[in-house]
């Protein structure tokens, strides 16, 4: 019977990432414990629900991008509990909020002043209150549930990064991000075999001795037969440090091994590096708490193959790299600077707004460097490519990148549930926001020629005869992108229209890049074009 390779799950740390699945860049969280309530109660009263619903309230009021009403999502929010019972129906007429069940009122309540976050989250419980004394649906619905339903609601009416986590959820959130452990295997399941698709190296498995196409049978003497693969992938999960012993079957029916492994924090590999010809190519696929060290030691090796002229130039490839971590982002980038702005961040809380600029050295300032994007380079991996076009170190390949610019910051409530929230947008250092619009290639991989009108002609520069393909994109082009700060969605599209992402794979893109490394003079033509633009701010 062949593998259902689709069913694959990595049994080791998933981090965090930034991007729309996922995402967040960065994290700042912060514990709410003011309340001494009892996190774990079932049950909705006033006592514990008022100090959930004003920290929340009071949280969105202050750390949201946007200046919001609290008296518009409130109300929004309490519109969710629709969801537990279709015959509640609450409404906003001026002054004041009403509940009906099944058409029939039954209380209406004084809208307090719009920024009195207490006072809204004390109309929020009384709305609960009285709802549950007339449908049994509610009534019967636990308080954790009732929670998600209005915050949920709530976030719908923010942005698509926004986000409720309920008690049980966040916890497992927690729980990643301080980081778990695990013991370095890819597993898929077959019927009710689960076999080892791949042991990762400098792994407790791959130390102990664990193979590809080992069968595991049994975990802490459980059978895994009629397990999921995540109930599997949970089991083999654990503390750092833990013990887990698995029974493994080799070879055939006969040969069987016990293994006690100690789980350690298992990170993917994001870094790769192969040679291209007699450039050296650079794959990130994402970036977490070991990206930059990881890319800081493969430049090191490689050091001195540049020095003896048998590297001729890198390919720093980001192409479909979903993002992740920030301060990694920044790291990886500072790899290849020497001064100068890498990102800033700006909201409407006053910690929302820092800036982030190179502080070493830089790697290999005189070898020629290009970079890859496509309409799946997002986030931290966004921030990289416009610091290096941007300072002037590197031509940008490909196509618009995601264009997801945002920063989420986290808190925790006193149910223990959590809510993340939009709170800061990337800048790139010429000034433009990455959100939404993203990162605009110097050539343009998804055009072969120009345009076919004047307008369009006008964002690309004459290709000259030795670029065989791609297009270069006008200084005109590029200096209307990073013009805009906050742009209108119709500059988005007008803008993001010059470089579609044609939504497949092209080997364009390295093609391009090894023209344009081996060759000086159309290096340099490329390069001109990223730094005036910075310099002249």
């Amino acid at each position: 019977m062949g593998l259902k390779k689709q069913n694959t799950v990595e049994a080791s740390l998933s981090p965090i990432s930034l991007k729309g699945s996922s995402a967040m860049l960065a994290l700042v969280i912060s514990a709410c414990t003011v309340f001494p309530i009892e996190r774990d109660s079932p049950y909705f009263t006033e006592r514990y629900a008022t100090p959930v619903f004003f920290v929340g309230y009071n949280y969105i009021s202050e750390r949201f991008i946007e200046k919001v009403d609290i008296g518009y999502l409130t109300v929004a929010g309490l519109e969710g509990l629709t969801a537990i019972d279709p015959q509640l129906e609450i409404t906003r007429d001026g002054d004041f909020v009403s509940l009906a069940v099944d058409n029939n009122f039954l209380h209406t309540v004084s809208a307090p002043a719009a920024a009195n976050t207490k006072a809204w989250a004390d109309l929020t419980v009384k709305i609960i209150e009285n709802g549950r004394l007339a449908s049994t649906p509610l009534l019967e619905t636990q308080a954790e549930d009732i929670y998600s339903s209005i915050f949920q609601s709530m976030m719908t009416e923010l942005d698509g990064f926004s986000r409720y986590a309920g008690a049980f959820e966040a916890h497992r959130d927690r729980y990643r991000r301080s980081g778990f452990g695990g013991i370095g295997v890819q597993i898929l399941i077959d019927g009710n075999k689960v076999h080892v698709v791949s042991v990762l190296p400098d792994t407790p498995a791959k130390e102990m001795g664990l193979q590809d196409n080992d069968r595991i049978t049994h975990i802490d003497d459980e059978s895994v037969a009629g397990l999921t693969i995540h109930e599997v992938v949970e089991r083999l999960r654990g503390e750092i440090g833990s013990h887990v012993t698995i029974i493994v079957e080799r070879d055939s029916r006969d040969h069987f091994l016990s293994v006690t492994l100690s789980r350690r924090l298992i990170m993917d590999v994001t870094v790769t590096y192969k040679m291209i010809d007699d450039l050296g190519h650079i794959k990130i696929t994402s970036f977490n708490k070991r990206t930059s060290k990881s890319l800081e030691n493969t430049l090191a090796k490689i050091q001195p193959a540049i020095e003896s002229r048998k590297i001729k130039g890198i390919i720093l490839d980001l192409r479909s790299n979903p993002g992740g971590l920030l301060d990694q982002a920044i790291k990886v980038a500072d790899l290849f600077l020497t001064k100068g702005q890498i990102v800033s961040t700006k909201g409407r809380h006053p910690d929302s707004n820092q800036n982030f600029s190179a502080d070493k050295e830089g790697f290999a300032q005189n070898l020629p460097l290009a970079v890859l994007i496509n309409g799946n380079t997002a986030s931290a991996a966004e921030i990289v490519a416009a610091a290096l076009q941007d300072q002037g170190r590197a031509v940008v390949i490909g196509t618009n990148s995601y264009g997801k610019g945002t920063v989420q910051n986290v808190i925790t409530l006193p149910n223990n549930g959590e809510l993340t929230l939009t709170w800061s947008r990337f800048h790139a250092p010429s000034g433009y926001t990455l959100n939404n619009l993203g990162v605009l290639p110097t050539i343009c991989t998804s055009r072969e020629t120009t345009g076919s009108t004047e307008k369009e002609n006008a964002n690309f520069t004459p290709r000259p005869k030795e670029l065989h393909t791609g297009a270069i994109v006008s200084e005109t082009a590029l200096s209307k992108w990073r013009a805009e700060d906050l742009p209108s969605e119709k500059n988005i599209e007008e803008l993001r229209a010059i470089c579609p992402d044609p939504k497949k794979a092209s080997d364009r893109d390295i093609t391009v890049a090894k023209q344009l490394l081996t060759e000086p003079a159309l290096y340099s033509r490329a390069m001109s074009l990223s730094f005036p633009a910075i310099a002249n701010r």
